[in-house]
């Protein structure tokens, strides 16, 4: 799963050199609220990995999963009069997936996962829950479409129509904050970068 937390990240690096960008002006933008992403990661680290994942009920799980993504759109929101267009729209992608992702978590509980996937990426589910975030879904799962039903074999991992677009969007935003406030690269620029 990490691929897919860092990939979005490389790939927006890659594009944000290829359109004129430099991780210098990355570096350099005066991004507010940047606590409130530290902290969401944190309650995200506790969440999922072990003494956390094994103390806290699966109740409390949710209930701190749905604070890091109001937690995060909060961080996002209050950067938005502050950033270039394409960063904005890039934040705007990001909270798409996450929306599509809510969309069938809330009704659900847990984000389903379809069995058929699960079975394409060589797992094999013991008991309906997954795990605390997740869980197999059945006939009577709500939105079961914007649950993970894309299967990534070479990563074995199911992923979620949200899950793609909040990556792509993360990868629009890493480039366009490359671009700072959308300068041009000069030549000397070029050669001391």
């Amino acid at each position: 799963m990490s691929l897919l937390l860092v990939g979005p990240v490389l790939v927006g690096l890659a594009a944000g050199y290829l359109t004129g960008g430099r991780l210098r002006w990355l570096a350099e933008q005066p991004l507010r609220g940047l606590w409130l992403l530290y902290a969401a990661a944190g309650v995200q680290l506790l969440t999922h990995v072990p003494p956390g994942s094994r103390l806290l009920s699966a109740t409390a799980q949710r209930w701190l999963t749905t604070l890091v993504f109001a937690t995060v759109g909060v961080a996002m929101l209050i950067n938005l009069p502050h950033l270039s267009r394409p960063a904005r729209a890039g934040i705007a992608v990001v909270l798409t997936g996450a929306a599509l992702n809510g969309a069938t978590i809330l009704p659900n509980g847990h984000m389903p996962v379809a069995p058929t996937a699960l079975h394409d990426v060589g797992a094999a589910p013991t008991g309906p829950t997954l795990d605390p975030h997740h869980t197999v879904g059945t006939a009577t799962t709500r939105l079961a479409a914007l649950g993970d039903i894309l299967p990534v074999p070479w990563l074995d991992v199911v992923v979620s129509v949200g899950d793609v677009v909040l990556m792509t969007g993360v990868a629009l935003l890493v480039a366009a904050l490359m671009r700072g406030n959308d300068r041009r690269i000069t030549p000397v620029e070029m050669v001391r970068d």
